[in-house]
């Protein structure tokens, strides 16, 4: 790996905060080294690998619209029209518990009826959305983004910002 990356072994070494004679002996099979250097030689190589690649505070959406599940689809489709969205996570407590999307408002349409601004965004959500943390890289979300409809990000412990697929096709 640090070949690939072009790195010497002095540069690595002093990337990783070892000796050069540390990093010459693990490559040549001489020693076993402690699991404390190897982990700062890896963090160090993956750091380099990164290295100028956006992370997911660099692109998300900071102001995360949401509903709770004793909430009304009438509230959500509010939400989302006011918003010009068209997903919501379902929070409660400070937890994401399911997910709403248009789809599904408009798959309940034909079994509802009028009845289906009253029904409670609990009874009908989806699962939730993933939840990533704040120094993820972008590549992180987009896999994500695959299989589904929204990502959540986490910094310290709370929601920072959302990502759907319109916020990655702003970032390129």
């Amino acid at each position: 790996m640090r070949r690939h990356l072009g790195l010497t072994q002095k540069r690595l070494a002093n990337l990783a905060g070892v000796s050069q004679s540390l990093i010459a002996k693990i490559e040549s099979g001489k020693i076993d080294p402690a699991y404390s250097k190897v982990m700062q030689i890896i963090s160090a190589l993956e750091a380099e690998q990164n290295k100028g690649k956006k992370t997911v505070l660099e692109i998300m959406s900071p102001h995360i619209a949401s509903v709770a599940p004793s909430d009304t689809l009438q509230k959500a489709i509010s939400i989302m029209r006011g918003k010009d969205i068209s997903q919501l996570p379902v929070i409660r407590d400070g937890k994401c518990i399911g997910s709403l999307s248009d789809g599904m408002i408009v798959d309940l349409v034909s079994s509802c009826g009028a009845e289906l601004k009253s029904v409670l965004v609990g009874d009908v959500m989806a699962e939730s959305y993933p939840v990533i943390p704040a120094g993820s890289l972008v590549d992180v979300a987009i896999q994500l983004l695959h299989h589904y409809r929204a990502v959540l990000v986490e910094k310290d412990g709370k929601f920072a910002g959302i990502i759907t697929r319109a916020d990655i096709f702003k970032a390129i």
